[in-house]
């Protein structure tokens, strides 16, 4: 069949295509608002679809760090710094609402992931792939950004695919109440005004792609290798005055995180090793502050270990691979900045996480670690179709980006206020932790102490201590873990250096779902406390202490 005979008999087929592009994109609004819904839909559907305990689904645990921090800021109080700000920030006008119980937030962070920042997200796609090819583009990759995740599923062997719908696909909708999912939308949104930037004399747009990207790193530290993509493209595109605005607008929310690390942990982590110092305890100092090269080592092994279990669990390693360079040429062919910005971005997180030995494909880890960068990938990978030949010709002006409506000056300037210096004056009026009063680490988790969720009492009869409590947690299921310290000891060993960092040291006597316990015969003034605990399976045998009662001396 020659080449003319085929062309006609597509053409037909190319016709009806680009009369369904043409009333898409001329109904733009109608269609991207078709499609957020369907994002909505398609995330209630997965919640509904995998394991969860009431609101809860999986999280991981670090989850509760983050809240916990964000509870006591909003209490006026800088925790041990081991999260970034950002997200515990965004959490303390929920945690004036509902306290300090992260089970408790569920509703209300889920709700704003859900219904207002995954749609941002989907919308900056959409502007990402218009600014690069047009309305039609823009419409394509949105609704790919969309059903992507899902889609990809039965690409994975059996045995992984409980995995990445239960682990994985609850992150990427923002079903969990981790860092990531937020990260990913603030580098995102960040990603679009970059490309915004770009045009000439677009000044503002760079003001706030560096507001966003600096809220990014404050988010979470490894945030910082976004950076890649903006510099990239600023360096192509010689656009030197939006660079060195993004730039600066960075600074506000860098000195904001050494602040919150200085104040919180003691010392600035980037600089250098720093030493936690005891406190009325025999617990070990420990090198909290690594360099920075600790912080994003770049090890071969570790990469070659992804990439070899990448071909284990997927169907094809290298169609996964090369399909983001091939869509980066077809990005390049229309904007050179535009694949710069897209590639720089996925690198930076891929290379550098994926290299990383708490890393992994087989746990899913990999999946968590490099959530911000997956957007990129998704666009280039999108892209794609833009290589076919002729295809460019035949979409013609199709492809050409709509006017961009620029910003206003004052709107601007709110929100870098909210961004940049609002932080700031949270994270500077804030007093370091002092003492066990407020938090407490349980097996290395920083877990809240609040008498309004969990209040413990204790009834001496005979030589037995009768514990009652009573848990207003109503979003999940819960259990109970009692503990005790051994004799008269303290009950936490507390380390200072910055905010006090004060570990659990009591014996676990027991775990029930049960509000009451039996202490047969207990050396006289013992200590008690309760946690409430709770996972996604709803399994007693897992999951993490929430929140911790006060403590109680055993009733004489």
């Amino acid at each position: 069949m020659s080449d003319t005979t085929l062309s006609a008999r597509l053409r037909p087929a190319v016709g009806a295509v680009g009369r369904v592009v043409d009333a898409l994109t001329a109904r733009v609004r109608v269609t991207l608002a078709v499609i957020l819904a369907g994002q909505v839909l398609l995330t209630a559907a997965l919640f509904f679809s995998v394991e969860h305990n009431g609101w809860l689904t999986y999280q991981g645990g670090d989850q509760i760090w983050l809240l916990t921090s964000g509870w006591l800021l909003g209490q006026g109080t800088i925790p041990f710094a081991l999260v970034g700000w950002g997200w515990p920030l965004v959490t303390v006008p929920f945690s004036w609402i509902t306290g300090a119980s992260s089970i408790q937030l569920l509703p209300l962070t889920t709700g704003l992931q859900v219904l207002v920042l995954g749609p941002v997200a989907t919308l900056a796609v959409y502007d990402i792939a218009t600014r690069v090819a047009g309305r039609a583009a823009g419409i394509w990759c949105a609704a790919w950004f969309v059903v992507a995740p899902v889609v990809v599923t039965p690409l994975f062997v059996d045995r992984y695919r409980e995995l990445w719908t239960d682990q994985i696909l609850v992150q990427f909708y923002g079903l969990t109440q981790l860092a990531d999912f937020p990260s990913m939308v603030l580098v995102l949104v960040s990603a679009a005004l970059v490309l915004r930037s770009l045009d000439e004399g677009a000044l503002r747009e760079a003001a706030l792609a560096g507001a966003l990207a600096g809220f990014a790193v404050g988010a979470k530290p490894a945030n910082s290798l976004f950076l890649a993509g903006p510099v990239l493209a600023y360096l192509v595109a010689r656009r030197w005055r939006q660079g060195a605005l993004f730039a600066a607008m960075l600074a506000p929310a860098t000195l904001t995180l050494v602040v919150w690390k200085e104040r919180g942990l003691g010392t600035i982590p980037a600089l250098g090793a720093g030493a936690i110092h005891v406190a009325a305890s025999n617990v070990p100092s420990l090198p909290l502050a690594d360099s920075f090269f600790d912080r994003f080592p770049l090890d071969l092994d570790d990469w070659r270990r992804n990439m070899s279990n990448l071909r284990e669990f997927f169907w094809s390693a290298r169609l996964a691979q090369w399909a983001p360079l091939a869509g980066a040429i077809a990005v390049a062919r229309r904007s050179l900045p535009a694949s710069a910005l897209l590639l720089g971005w996925l690198l930076g997180y891929v290379l550098v996480k994926g290299s990383s030995n708490v890393s992994g494909i087989e746990n899913g880890s990999f999946w968590r670690l490099v959530m911000p960068a997956l957007p990129a990938y998704g666009l280039l990978v999108a892209s794609i179709p833009l290589l076919v030949p002729t295809l460019a010709r035949r979409l013609g002006p199709r492809l050409v980006p709509p006017p961009v409506r620029r910003p206003g000056y004052r709107p601007v300037v709110a929100v870098v206020v909210v961004l940049a210096v609002v932080p700031f004056g949270a994270v500077v009026a804030a007093a370091p932790q002092d003492g066990p009063d407020q938090a407490i680490d349980v097996n290395g988790i920083l877990v809240p102490v609040d008498a309004d969720t969990v209040t413990l009492r204790t009834e001496r009869v005979g030589e037995a201590q009768h514990l009652t409590w009573s848990d207003s947690t109503t979003r999940a299921t819960t259990f109970y873990k009692v503990f005790r310290t051994e004799g008269t000891g303290a009950d936490v060993a507390c380390q200072t250096g910055g905010g006090d960092r004060c570990k659990l040291q009591m014996i676990e006597l027991d775990t029930t779902r049960e509000r009451t316990f039996v202490d047969e015969s207990p050396e006289p003034g013992v200590t008690y406390r309760v946690g409430v605990a709770a996972n996604w399976l709803d399994d007693p045998e897992q999951g993490d202490v929430f929140v911790l009662s006060p403590p109680v001396t055993a009733a004489p």
